[in-house]
């Protein structure tokens, strides 16, 4: 039985939306010659656990708000770096998924 010290699935997707956009940042930099020095990433979301745990019926059971901030140090001036922010955003799959509302079909195949 575990110990309740691993992240929970809903922090899963803060993670993926974090690596899906740093990673990005650091593909486009490099295929446009930006030599970046330093990045931070750092994504917050907002949560009721009354949602999740269904004891209010008013409260959804994901984030209500989710937060990204970047700290990025390169050599290009402060206005291509934040440009390269904004490319990342734009092809990230991720923020795609997270923002867009994506069909999701469940089968159930129940053994006896």
């Amino acid at each position: 039985m575990g110990g309740d010290n691993g992240p929970t699935p809903v922090e899963y997707v803060l993670h993926a939306l974090a690596a899906c956009l740093t990673a990005g940042l650091a593909n486009i930099a490099a295929a446009r010659g930006v030599e970046l020095t330093e990045v931070q990433s750092t994504v917050e979301g907002d949560i009721d656990l009354l949602g999740i745990l269904g004891l209010d019926r008013t409260v959804r059971n994901g984030y209500q708000q989710i937060r990204v901030s970047f700290v990025v140090k390169g050599k290009a001036a402060p206005e291509k770096l934040r440009e390269l922010v904004e490319q990342s955003r734009r092809r990230s799959a991720v923020f795609d998924i997270i923002t867009s509302s994506v069909p999701v079909s469940i089968d159930v195949a129940v053994a006896g």
